[in-house]
C-alpha cells in the first residue's frame, strides 16, 4: 500500500510539472522552479514580473490520532498566487493603520492633558475628578477608533489604487488566466478522486485542499 501511494504521489508530480511547464513557458519569460523539500514534499514556484504563484503537493497521514484512520494518506494540494502590487500596498496600508492610531493617541493624550493642566488649580469635588478621568480616558479611545478609521480609509484607498493597476495590466491578466486554468486542472483532479476514479495517479489516496 505504501510503495502503491508513493507512486501515485509521483505521478501526481510529473503531470502537475508537465503542466505547470505548459501553462508557464520560459520563452514567455516566467521563471519556474521545482523544489523538492522530501519524498512526501514538492514545491512548484512560477513568477513573471508583479505575479507569483506557488503549488505546494504533499502527502501525509490523515488524523493519526485516530485509531479508525490509522492507515489513512491525504495528497494535498495548496496553490496560492499573489501579485507584488498587492503585497505592497498591504504592508503600506499596514503602516497607514499604525502610525494614524499612533497620531491620534498622541493628540488625545496632549487634549488630555491639557484639560488635567487646566483643572489642576480648581477646586472641584469628586464627581469633578471622575468626570475629568472620564474625559481624559474617552479622548483616547476615540481617539485611537478615530485614528483607526482614518488608517483603514487611507489603507482601502491605496489597496484600490493596486487593484486599479493589476487590472489594468495585461500581463497580470494574463497570468491569472493560467493560474485559472491551472487551478481548474486541479478542481479536475479533486473531482475524479471524489468520484472514487481507479485511474492513475489516484487509486488509494484521498485530496485535500
Amino acid at each position: 500500500m505504501r510503495a502503491q501511494i508513493a507512486h501515485d504521489f509521483q505521478s501526481l508530480v510529473t503531470e502537475l510539472e508537465g503542466a505547470w511547464s505548459h501553462l508557464f513557458p520560459r520563452r514567455l519569460g516566467y521563471q519556474i522552479r521545482t523544489e523538492t523539500c522530501s519524498d512526501a514534499m514538492v514545491r512548484l514556484h512560477v513568477r513573471r514580473g508583479d505575479f507569483e504563484g506557488c503549488v505546494e503537493l504533499c502527502c501525509d497521514r490523515d488524523d493519526p490520532q485516530r485509531s479508525d484512520r490509522r492507515d489513512a494518506v491525504l495528497i494535498r494540494a495548496v496553490a496560492s498566487a499573489r501579485s507584488q502590487r498587492m503585497v505592497v500596498a498591504e504592508a503600506s496600508g499596514k503602516r497607514a493603520i499604525r502610525r494614524s492610531r499612533w497620531i491620534a493617541a498622541v493628540i488625545s493624550a496632549a487634549v488630555g492633558a491639557g484639560f488635567c493642566w487646566l483643572a489642576a488649580g480648581v477646586q472641584m469635588p469628586v464627581v469633578g475628578g471622575l468626570m475629568l478621568t472620564a474625559i481624559t480616558v474617552c479622548l483616547l479611545v476615540g481617539g485611537d477608533n478615530l485614528g483607526m478609521r482614518v488608517g483603514e480609509g487611507v489603507a482601502a484607498h491605496r489597496r484600490q489604487i493596486a487593484e486599479r493597476a493589476v487590472q489594468d495590466d495585461l500581463g497580470v491578466q494574463a497570468d491569472i488566466r493560467r493560474w485559472n486554468s491551472l487551478n481548474r486542472q486541479l478542481r479536475a483532479h479533486r473531482r475524479a478522486l471524489a468520484r472514487g476514479s481507479s485511474g492513475a495517479p489516484f487509486r488509494r489516496a484521498a485530496l485535500g485542499a
